[in-house]
């Protein structure tokens, strides 16, 4: 399916923990599938890059897996294998927001197994991995400002990158609704004047 707004690519900026942040993603992989736009995924900690050890017990095991998975990401983002990433993520999301997983360092290896990752096992644990994970946080809100978390969508044109926190879904549309949040995305950010729109949620990820 063609792309009317001429949209290369899309930079998809991510927390794995964040239920909203997965049904956004189950919608953008399905819209730029069909319309063969090339998907890169980075990371967007939403702890700020805060050790897990000093967040809230219940907080700790969560931020852990996520971190191990960012990590990974931005390892195959370096190597140019971000389908790769898309599938751990895609497992790892399924398990946890679909499946009632709990979201875990152990969950983060076995999504990383099931994905044929096996070469960056040793990413999930490297803690050099954790500024370029703080580096992509910090691009991501280069787009969306400083108070927005998961996810920022970054849409580039032959104009240049657009890029806005969400957009947020739930749940994930398909169909025709989904071609018309794709243009309705991709339209506003063909439109340097538009900033922000924003609705109550009324529905639950």
């Amino acid at each position: 399916m063609p792309d009317r707004f001429d949209v290369t690519a899309v930079t998809f900026h991510f927390d794995p923990v964040c239920p909203w942040t997965w049904r956004t993603a189950q919608w953008l992989v399905d819209a730029t599938g069909r319309r063969g736009i090339p998907l890169f995924y980075r990371a967007f900690d939403l702890t700020g890059g805060a050790p897990p050890a000093e967040l809230p017990d219940e907080r700790r095991a969560a931020a852990a897996g996520s971190r191990c998975l960012l990590r990974m990401t931005e390892a195959a983002h370096a190597d140019g294998r971000d389908a790769l990433a898309g599938a751990v993520y895609a497992v790892y999301g399924a398990a946890v927001h679909d499946g009632g997983a709990d979201p875990t360092p152990e969950l983060a290896e076995r999504a990383l197994s099931e994905a044929g990752g096996g070469a960056y096992a040793a990413a999930l644990h490297d803690t050099a991995l954790d500024r370029p994970v703080a580096r992509a946080r910090e691009e991501a809100q280069e787009f969306s400002g400083e108070d927005a978390g998961s996810p920022v969508t970054v849409l580039t044109t032959a104009a240049g990158a657009r890029g806005f926190f969400g957009p947020v879904v739930a749940p994930a549309p398909t169909g025709a609704a989904a071609d018309r949040l794709w243009d309705a995305v991709a339209g506003a950010a063909s439109v340097p004047q538009f900033f922000e729109v924003r609705a109550r949620r009324t529905a639950k990820p």
